[in-house]
């Protein structure tokens, strides 16, 4: 997560516990089992679900730290175990640039660590939340992965509206955010308002922040998304760019040529990644990422003004400036 906060660096501080919490959470005494958790712990990540739990709990009257280091480090975990079963799903051999572990374990070790990792995470979740508050975990794991079965089913549709990627995206990716959020203000005892507000902001951050990375999945740099350009397109997972240029009347027929096919090459990926800029549905869609992250500022208008909300703002910051 180094480089996000720029002002605000004590939230490092923080970040460091929580990766020795999951560190602690994770070990096994199963030597495969340990050397694949070590892989995933090693390819490191920016920690932003776990800093908003923190972030958000520094809204409230009594913010807790041994109760909300476990709780991020739990969401965080969750977060890893969606990503480990999605590339035995996508059958990805890279993430964060390095092999993934269906790709060095194969993919029957990859779904125990899975596995293993959601029940660490309800273990420490179970000893940090309150009972009135598992009900929104529980129903936030379950919207995941309906999510996660509406985009594996939808892979190579040709027929694919920009009101079902953003229904699919929500639950993907925006629940686990708006969770975040909600349950570190819970959690610390904020008031509803509050509450109500700090959902909102990781709801709309989230939605922002997929498109974005869908950005650059098409028009990005490979190295710094640590993955192959056009991995989702590849695989039958067509985006909000790809969408908008299906919709263009002078782009439609061309990319055509290349939905609902399994056999791209590395060229047909380079030649949907120029139709897909020069349509300006890269463009396009960076706006609607921008709606997004301006209704986040709209949240963070009705915040108490603390160091916490600034932080936020550093966020959105950063958000906005990511490249494709």
């Amino acid at each position: 997560m180094m480089g996000i906060w720029k002002r605000h660096t004590g939230i490092y501080k923080e970040i460091a516990k929580v990766d020795e919490c999951i560190r602690l959470a994770l070990k096994s005494n199963q030597q495969v089992l340990a050397s694949a958790v070590n892989d995933l712990l090693s390819a490191g990540g920016k920690r932003i679900r776990p800093a908003m739990v923190l972030l958000s709990g520094g809204f409230g009257i009594n913010n807790n730290e041994e109760k909300l280091i476990p709780l991020a480090a739990a969401i965080e975990i969750m977060h890893m175990a969606t990503l480990v079963h999605d590339d035995i799903i996508d059958q990805s051999d890279l993430r964060r640039g390095r092999p993934t572990v269906r790709n060095r374990w194969g993919n029957q070790i990859a779904v125990f660590t899975g596995d293993f990792l959601l029940v660490r995470a309800f273990s420490l979740i179970t000893q940090s939340v309150s009972q009135d508050h598992m009900h929104a975990l529980a129903n936030t794991i379950k919207v995941i992965c309906e999510g996660e079965i509406d985009q594996f089913q939808s892979r190579f549709k040709k027929t694919f509206s920009e009101l079902q990627y953003l229904k699919r995206i929500a639950r993907k990716t925006a629940v686990l955010f708006a969770l975040s959020c909600q349950v570190g203000a819970m959690e610390s005892q904020c008031d509803v308002d509050t509450v109500r507000n700090l959902k909102k902001f990781g709801y709309n951050f989230g939605m922002a922040f997929q498109i974005t990375d869908d950005l650059l999945d098409l028009g990005g740099d490979p190295e710094l998304a640590g993955k192959p350009l056009g991995s989702d397109f590849r695989e039958g997972i067509y985006t909000l760019p790809v969408i908008y240029t299906i919709a263009h009347p002078l782009y439609k027929a061309q990319i055509e040529k290349f939905i609902g096919r399994d056999d791209l090459t590395d060229y047909d990926v380079l030649k949907v990644g120029r139709l897909v800029k020069e349509s300006g549905s890269l463009e396009k869609s960076r706006n609607l990422a921008l709606r997004y992250l301006e209704r986040c500022h709209e949240s963070l208008r009705r915040l108490p003004d603390k160091p916490e909300k600034d932080a936020l703002r550093e966020l959105l910051e950063e958000t906005i400036s990511r490249k494709y």
